[in-house]
């Protein structure tokens, strides 16, 4: 004869493995205790030199047309600065990608019409320890925004157009909760011709 298991049991057994399920979610949606902060966004001016902003030339000196890039100085940081067991190897940052949005000097613009097409990129695998700071470089004017409006008229003129790429930086920790972080770039557009 089978004994009956009282229901005590069953609606405890339940309620285990209700909990159990619900920690696979919680550990994916909780936030991650290291932060990427933007020390600094370099371009190049257009002697090729390092500057705070970049001077993109619509059309290089050859006739070719180039893309351009950019470095991030990027530094992760914990987010409680003062951990009872210290940093570990869990709190470095992978960097994934990012998005490259421009705008006009006073706020937002019309993609194609007065500023470039946004676009995504990606990082190929670079990892940013805690507590440092790791240069990463990236494209931040694609060669083919340089053949579309507005920055195709830019060409045989003097024009020079100022406007502002915002950029986003996404990752994740080792532990795969994910991070990100935004900077802003100025950029002077222009057919910078050699006298």
């Amino acid at each position: 004869m089978n004994k009956p298991i009282p229901i005590t049991k069953i609606l405890v057994l339940a309620a285990a493995v209700a909990a159990l399920a619900g920690c696979n979610a919680i550990s994916r949606t909780a936030e991650s205790s290291s932060m990427i902060v933007v020390q600094s966004l370099t371009g190049t001016n257009a002697k090729g030199e390092a500057a705070a902003y970049l001077e993109s030339d619509v059309v290089d000196s050859d006739g070719l047309v180039r893309a351009n890039n950019a470095t991030a100085n990027i530094a992760v940081r914990l987010v409680n600065p003062d951990p009872i067991h210290g940093p570990s190897q869990f709190n470095d940052v992978v960097l994934t990608g990012y998005r490259v949005t421009y705008e006009l000097p006073t706020g937002p613009g019309t993609p194609g019409t007065d500023v470039p097409l946004p676009f995504d990129g990606n990082f190929s695998t670079v990892l940013c320890p805690v507590d440092k700071t790791t240069a990463v470089s990236f494209v931040v004017v694609l060669q083919a925004a340089k053949t579309a409006e507005p920055l195709a008229s830019l060409r045989n003129t003097s024009t020079v157009l100022e406007r502002r790429a915002k950029i986003e930086i996404f990752g994740h920790d080792l532990t795969d909760h994910r991070v990100t972080a935004t900077g802003y770039l100025t950029i002077f557009f222009a057919d910078y011709q050699e006298p």
